[in-house]
């Protein structure tokens, strides 16, 4: 039933944003649980951008916060390897610039690992947290994102695409990525 039997013969229909729908690769639960951490940290969007035309890979993961958002990234570059494979190999990371919120509310509970805290008799104390957290917020969000040059060559992993339409692509992404 796979209309594309082989996705690298027909890399344009890997071209695009392809955002994380569902996973059972283990290593991203703790990133995921970040959720159980609301209001705090949220998880907003995994994605991952694929150029066939450049032969590049970008996978960006959006986090908000109560006071400002940012996101990890990681470029690469891949190569074909097979009708469904593709060796990635990654070149930086980056830390993006924290961007301000529009606008902070400061909810009257919060839940934390399942128990319910009531906010209100610390609200004059978050309040002052929140005016010097933005004044830093504000001081690094007019610099540029942290790029991070990956030199290791054990950091590459490969891509197996198992189908592949228009709309949905499954893949399974391995490998061993090691950093020193």
């Amino acid at each position: 039933m796979n209309p594309t039997p082989a996705p690298t013969d027909a890399l344009p229909l890997l071209n695009g944003k392809w955002v994380l729908a569902y996973t059972s690769f283990s290593e991203l639960f703790p990133l995921l649980a970040t959720g159980n951490l609301r209001p705090l940290v949220k998880v907003e969007e995994i994605s991952q951008t694929i150029d066939s035309e450049n032969f590049t890979v970008q996978n960006s993961v959006q986090f908000s916060g109560p006071l400002a958002t940012t996101s990890l990234t990681t470029n690469a570059k891949f190569e074909v390897r097979s009708p469904k494979r593709v060796q990635i190999k990654f070149e930086e990371g980056i830390i993006g610039t924290p961007q301000l919120t529009d606008s902070i509310v400061v909810p009257e509970n919060v839940e934390f690992f399942g128990q319910n805290i009531d906010l209100s008799p610390f609200k004059g104390l978050i309040t002052s947290i929140q005016d010097a957290a933005s004044s830093v917020v504000k001081t690094i969000s007019g610099r540029p994102p942290l790029k991070i040059p990956i030199t290791n060559s054990n950091a590459q992993s490969w891509l197996l695409t198992t189908y592949l339409d228009e709309d949905l692509r499954i893949s399974k992404e391995m490998g061993a990525v090691s950093l020193c």
